[in-house]
């Protein structure tokens, strides 16, 4: 016994078929979101918060907000790393110049003499 599909039939499969793509494309969305987010903010571990947004999907959401957290966290330690670098170098900068005689640059407009 075969049933006949009428308009509304097809008007319902068209409708579950966007349903589905817009969850798929909202889910995709969903899961590059923090990876963006910490490129976005030059994060130094940003590969691995993207990893980490993809693998919060697969495990249904948990490790989603970690990787959401993990994007907007301000790594101190690697920043002040990179600024005592900088400072180490304008020392050492400013320790040849006066060993060898000549005025250091002025970084600050302050007079040199």
């Amino acid at each position: 016994m075969l049933v006949e599909m009428t308009g509304l039939d097809y008007l319902t499969f068209v409708v579950l078929i966007v349903l589905v793509g817009a969850g798929l494309v909202g889910a995709g969305l969903l899961g590059s979101l923090p990876g963006k987010i910490a490129a976005a903010r030059a994060h130094p571990q940003a590969d691995a918060i993207r990893v980490t947004g993809w693998l919060g999907l697969l495990t249904m959401g948990l490790l989603f907000p970690i990787a959401l957290v993990w994007a907007y966290t301000k790594p101190s330690a690697s920043q002040e790393v990179a600024q005592l670098r900088q400072e180490i170098s304008d020392l050492q900068d400013r320790v040849e110049a006066f060993e060898s005689g000549r005025a250091p640059n002025s970084k600050n407009g302050a007079p040199t003499s």
